[in-house]
């Protein structure tokens, strides 16, 4: 595809975030030239990666690559053809860290010039910063917030960066034995009256699409990303009133099993009930309107397809 305008790199293009940063991207208003998205992904021809560029194919080329051999990534790309990207890591049998640094710092060599990482929420904007936790995932993400943040006072650094701190998802609720799981495990781990806040992963994209395409008004901010707080007594009444049935759970103590066995899951509920997430959610509102679960499950939930 030639091009003569600069492009944006979305790291995990046919996964749940950076397919909905794509989405996001592809929903903006027209602009001169137009946007020329690298969509990343491990296999360039697996289907959903085939069908995406051929969905796209004015906007979108697909790049090969394995971010922890970050310099396959950029070897095809002329030095500073890509101006922003955006990062996500994963769970999984790779560090994140290892995932994300060598990734950050390769970009940077090639002259990108605005990072978009999407991190976790750990107590709200200020808190975070400082508070790791102990949640694997979460202190992994934080190392990385810090190497990206640190790495802009370098000598002859010129780069910028964003941070988006999404708090627990709302798709973890489309339908599955997950969702039953989920439920199950909030029923086990929050008191009745711990409000857990939510967001949707298409609200993450919208932010991520806002932070790659105007780089100049959201460097240097790191900022909490969530559309609702509910108790599960308040998620299963909207549930009900929205879809006309039972929020599915299965049994609770299955729930209290996993986060038994399941060291950092269990962590993780141990927080959501001792500290919380901090976002601001009416600030994020004013800013870009964010979905509640009534809305969520309306218009972007799998659940309206049933």
């Amino acid at each position: 595809m030639a091009s003569t305008s600069q492009s944006i790199l979305v790291v995990g293009a046919t996964g749940k975030q950076g397919g909905a940063v794509i989405q996001a991207l592809l929903e903006l208003p027209a602009t001169t030239p137009p946007l020329h998205i690298l969509a990343l992904t491990r296999d360039a021809n697996s289907p959903k990666a085939k069908s995406l560029a051929e969905a796209h194919k004015s906007t979108i080329d697909l790049v090969e690559g394995d971010v922890t051999s970050p310099d396959t990534i950029f070897v095809s790309q002329p030095k500073g053809s890509i101006a922003t990207l955006f990062l996500v890591t994963t769970p999984g049998k790779v560090d994140e860290q290892q995932q994300a640094i060598p990734l950050i710092d390769a970009a940077v060599a090639h002259g990108v010039q605005h990072i978009v990482f999407s991190s976790v929420d750990r107590g709200g904007d200020d808190k975070s910063w400082t508070n790791p936790t102990n949640i694997k995932h979460f202190y992994q993400k934080h190392n990385i917030e810090l190497h990206l943040r640190d790495k802009t006072q370098a000598p002859g650094a010129s780069f910028t960066w964003t941070i988006l701190r999404p708090v627990a998802f709302l798709d973890n609720m489309n339908p599955g034995f997950f969702c039953s799981m989920f439920t199950a495990m909030w029923a086990s781990a929050l008191k009745p009256d711990t409000k857990l806040q939510l967001v949707s992963t298409r609200d993450i994209g919208r932010f991520a699409a806002q932070a790659l395409t105007r780089p100049a008004e959201w460097a240097g901010r790191a900022i909490g990303l969530a559309g609702d707080a509910l108790t599960l007594a308040e998620a299963k009444e909207t549930f009900a009133r929205v879809m006309g049935k039972e929020l599915p759970q299965t049994w609770t103590f299955l729930g209290t099993a996993v986060l038994w066995g399941v060291g950092d899951v269990g962590n993780m509920f141990a927080f959501f009930e001792n500290e919380g997430y901090g976002a601001d959610i009416a600030a994020r509102r004013k800013e870009v309107p964010t979905q509640d679960f009534a809305t969520w499950l309306r218009e972007s939930s799998l659940w309206k397809d049933e």
